[in-house]
């Protein structure tokens, strides 16, 4: 559970003041972005708050807000180490000119930031970004009084991230593009409701998922009837098969599902990957083949679902909470997130919807009896750890933890 730091005094121009009187000139170093909270860490005991991006804006005025920290306050903020950002890999780049500073994404050179600072900058020094890509450093030289400084300055990209903007290839949220043939993309979910559904597939869908088992097969085709790919339909159709003992149809079924160019036909083949009614077909190579068990994702979608859709992360008691977060196909999620420490336990429940928005994934905890709004969502990114992916979402409320897939 992040806990936010005391509010941090301007004293980055006092330090300054010291070295010029002194007759000393000041290398400051960036020493990486806290892991629970939004501020950053100049030399080894200077808590700095990076300046905001507001939501569509990329000028910026202003000096961070910083304060010297004692020990237990640098430690309790979890300072990681950034990236580098140097070479193909990198996501962001700076250039300067007289006292402005420009922050662009590398591979395509749309701007992030322009920010003027006091004096005149000499050079850029090194860019560093924070894991999630949310915040950005810079260091840069600059001249006062005849001698050269080091300065470090960082932006907060969360909200101009939340209105859109995404990063560029080379960024570790880049897109997966399929690479199986006959799976089609990660179904994209606006938060727009989808265009309404013909009122005869509608009844026929509802006759299907009501029907007993001996009439399954006869009413899920009943909905093919009326709409020849329906997604729902070919699951259903597959499963009836299972079940009367016809596991050739079934897998032949399954692999029209699998050609299917319907967006959420990848919804029903992760589903069938768990369903019991295809649990005599577990070790068939051709089922597993078509349903993608064993295989790499070919999409957003199998990467937040294809191991069942639980993600958790392992707690220490006054450190990091325990989180529990589960997501299910009909685009609902509950999460539990808990503290222990010295002797207190708090175990907190949320519950709300998610969606695909590109490579990101968007959670809505909506406040109740009220529309949904930017201010209640957040984006998460798929991030690769080794052989696996954690999921990294950073929720406000002070609450930000990375899950890794709970294997079922």
């Amino acid at each position: 559970m992040a806990t936010r730091a005391a509010p941090l005094l301007a004293g980055g121009l006092v330090g300054s003041l010291v070295a010029l009187v002194s007759g000393a000139a000041i290398a400051d170093t960036f020493g990486g972005f806290s892991a629970v909270d939004r501020p950053y860490l100049v030399n080894s005991d200077r808590v700095c708050t990076p300046l905001k991006l507001a939501a569509g804006t990329t000028a910026i005025a202003g000096a961070p807000s910083c304060v010297k920290a004692a020990t237990d306050v640098v430690a309790h903020l979890d300072i990681k180490p950034a990236v580098a950002q140097a070479g193909t890999s990198a996501t962001f780049a700076a250039t300067s000119s007289g006292r402005v500073l420009t922050v662009t994404y590398r591979a395509s050179g749309v701007v992030i930031a322009t920010w003027s600072a006091p004096d005149p900058i000499g050079r850029v020094v090194d860019v560093f970004a924070s894991p999630y890509e949310d915040r950005v450093a810079i260091t840069y030289t600059t001249r006062r009084v005849g001698k050269e400084f080091t300065d470090v300055i960082a932006f907060d990209l969360q909200q101009q991230r939340k209105a859109g903007a995404r990063p560029t290839p080379g960024s570790i949220v880049a897109p997966i593009t399929p690479t199986t043939p006959g799976v089609p993309p990660s179904p994209t979910t606006p938060r727009v409701p989808a265009a309404p559904v013909d009122p005869a597939v509608t009844k026929a869908l509802t006759a299907a998922r009501a029907a007993k088992p001996v009439k399954a097969l006869v009413a899920w085709r009943a909905v093919l009837a009326v709409d020849p790919d329906n997604s729902e339909a070919l699951y259903g159709i597959a499963a009836a098969q299972q079940r009367a003992k016809a596991p050739a149809d079934a897998v032949a079924t399954l692999k029209k599902l699998r050609g299917s160019s319907r967006p959420d036909a990848v919804e029903w083949l992760v589903e069938a990957r768990f369903d019991r009614a295809f649990a005599a077909l577990r070790t068939d190579p051709g089922y597993r083949d078509i349903v993608g068990i064993g295989k790499a994702p070919a999409n957003v979608y199998e990467r937040l679902m294809g191991l069942g859709g639980s993600w958790e992360q392992t707690g220490t008691p006054c450190d990091k909470a325990e989180v529990h977060f589960g997501m299910l196909r009909d685009r609902t999620f509950k999460l539990r997130v808990k503290t222990v420490c010295e002797g207190s336990v708090f175990d907190t429940p949320f519950k709300g919807t998610w969606r695909i928005d590109g490579t990101a994934v968007v959670l809505a905890l909506p406040t109740r009896g009220k529309q949904v709004s930017d201010e209640d969502e957040a984006a998460c990114s798929l991030v690769a750890v080794g052989d696996e992916d954690s999921l990294q979402c950073s929720i406000g409320k002070d609450i930000d933890f990375v899950v890794l897939p709970v294997r079922r």
